[in-house]
């Protein structure tokens, strides 16, 4: 008897631990109204995995997440394949074979449809070479597109295609991304053929600074030249990211422009035809601390001002420290930059400055940014428009 109880534990716990191993330990916030105990729905929704929707004042419909496949295949039909010759290869090169050589010149990247009248977003730097530019749907139909708006220092562009009730992406809310969270990136990385190819990873890090311009996402799902311009995905299948960059030799380190650039770039586009990038004329160094990540709270280093600077030379000089604006305190310059981009021109600024033991306070407006301006260059390697010369 007691052999044969002790063999049906033994089955019971081998059955059991597959199904122990999958579970999850969640906590939500509750509240307590006399002996009833209240959890927030949403907190209910992150643990069980579902999704509801209001229906009336009493009542909710509750709907079962689906499968990987289920979100891939509903995801991807808001993905693009982005094709075109590069303007920089002579035109009789290109052209002279196309079965028995690969054409020269030919690069392509990715891009999200963001609008159901065939509005789509992608990187700049995956069109602004493109003599003309084409897209190919999740369908295999291919369209000639135009070229709407490019911004470089965002490294974004809408372009657009002549079609219609297209689907596009939902957009996730910027305060429901966290590192950790699980992520899926979806492009054309390499070689034309391979469109819509899927990996998956996490979200390794929030507000990275890249470039010295603005935060980004960091994730380790595989981003590879041609997978520039396509969406970075939560497990719910909305917008996290557009797939950017990655570093040069390392493996598991790239990087997405998060959604709440994308969405401060197209409001700009929307309401003003470009990004309002709001501009001072000042040239900032980063202290060696900003510079190798560690954190602190020196200010910036006051290098120069242009002579277009909102700034008069005899407020600001060189070797003054900006510690703030408007009271938030500013450590680098892609917070410097970020802190602008919620600003409009024509808007007016409080500059916090200390210069040695003296703190000095100015204002002025801000202007537009001029319209042209370069990015560094930095031993991170955009994933650029991939070529037929770089397919393997």
């Amino acid at each position: 008897m007691k052999r044969s109880s002790l063999l049906l534990f033994t089955l019971i716990l081998i059955i059991s631990l597959p199904f122990c191993s999958l579970a999850q330990i969640s906590t939500a916030k509750t509240t307590q109204i006399g002996k009833d105990t209240y959890v927030k729905l949403s907190d209910v929704k992150k643990a069980l995995g579902f999704d509801y929707k209001k229906t009336s004042t009493n009542s909710i419909t509750i709907t079962k997440k689906g499968s990987n496949k289920d979100l891939i295949n509903n995801v991807t039909q808001s993905v693009v394949a982005i094709i075109g010759e590069d303007k920089k290869t002579n035109s009789e090169i290109v052209n002279d074979y196309y079965y028995s050589k690969i054409p020269a010149g030919l690069m392509h990247g990715s891009g999200v449809i963001v609008s159901k009248d065939g509005r789509i977003i992608t990187n700049n730097h995956v069109v602004e070479n493109m003599k003309e530019i084409y897209v190919v749907l999740y369908n295999n139909k291919s369209y000639k597109a135009n070229l709407l708006y490019r911004n470089t220092d965002l490294d974004l562009a809408i372009i657009k295609i002549n079609c219609t009730n297209l689907k596009p992406i939902e957009f996730e809310k910027t305060e429901n991304i966290n590192a950790g969270d699980e992520v899926i990136a979806i492009g054309t990385p390499l070689y034309f053929g391979w469109s819509n190819s899927v990996s998956k990873g996490i979200i390794s890090g929030l507000n990275r600074p890249v470039e010295e311009t603005y935060t980004f996402l960091q994730t380790d799902a595989s981003i590879n030249p041609g997978n520039s311009g396509g969406p970075l995905i939560n497990m719910d299948g909305k917008l996290v990211g557009i797939n950017t960059l990655g570093i040069e030799g390392f493996q598991g380190i790239n990087f997405s422009i998060p959604v709440e650039n994308v969405e401060y770039f197209i409001k700009h586009y929307n309401n003003y035809g470009k990004v309002k990038r709001c501009y001072t004329g000042l040239e900032f160094e980063e202290s060696w601390l900003a510079l190798v990540g560690i954190p602190s709270n020196q200010g910036l280093k006051i290098i120069g001002l242009k002579d277009d600077s909102i700034f008069p030379k005899e407020q600001i000089q060189e070797g003054d420290i900006l510690e703030s604006i408007d009271q938030t305190p500013i450590t680098s310059i892609a917070v410097y930059n970020e802190f602008l981009k919620k600003k409009l021109p024509g808007q007016t600024i409080k500059l916090s400055i200390s210069r040695g033991l003296a703190k000095i306070t100015v204002s002025a407006k801000l202007k537009d940014y001029p319209e042209t301006s370069s990015k560094a260059q930095t031993d991170l390697k955009e994933t650029k428009p991939a070529s037929n010369q770089n397919a393997k």
